[in-house]
């Protein structure tokens, strides 16, 4: 009995670990976003096209990708100063923009997410051997 209460056991460990390493964790905020808006000389929207933004003093692209469908370019600075917004459609059209951000629109420093990932995963090891402490003490206490 005892041996099959251990491997019950290990079977409710092994199951909790892999469920963890498949977690995807988000958080939804309400920073500031900067949004470029682009349209063809006709109104149409510059729509799917695509985008790179690049910060203040760098070479590098912090985001790439497209515009969207209503040809809008949305990025969160998080410095002051002049981005570029480079925006290239396959038929030759596009623009090299430059965007300046002021202080007013870096996002507000933020408290913590949350629990880590290793935090939850030692809390649910833990509530699971407090659910197999109990179920155990249970059979033991029936026996006569």
């Amino acid at each position: 009995m005892r041996a099959a209460s251990l491997l019950a056991g290990f079977a409710l460990f092994a199951a909790a670990v892999p469920a963890a390493a498949h977690g995807l964790d988000h958080r939804v905020t309400g920073d500031h976003a900067v949004v470029v808006t682009l349209t063809y000389d006709d109104g149409a929207p510059f729509s799917f096209e695509s985008c790179e933004v690049t910060p203040p003093a760098e070479d590098t692209p912090s985001q790439v990708g497209r515009t969207d469908r209503s040809g809008r370019v949305v990025f969160l600075p998080d410095r002051a100063g002049d981005w570029r917004v480079r925006v290239m459609a396959e038929d030759g059209h596009g623009a090299d923009l430059t965007v300046p951000v002021g202080a007013d629109l870096l996002p507000a420093a933020s408290g913590p997410a949350g629990p880590s990932r290793f935090a939850r995963l030692v809390t649910g090891v833990s509530v699971l051997f407090g659910i197999f402490g109990v179920v155990a003490l249970v059979i033991t206490r029936r026996k006569p």
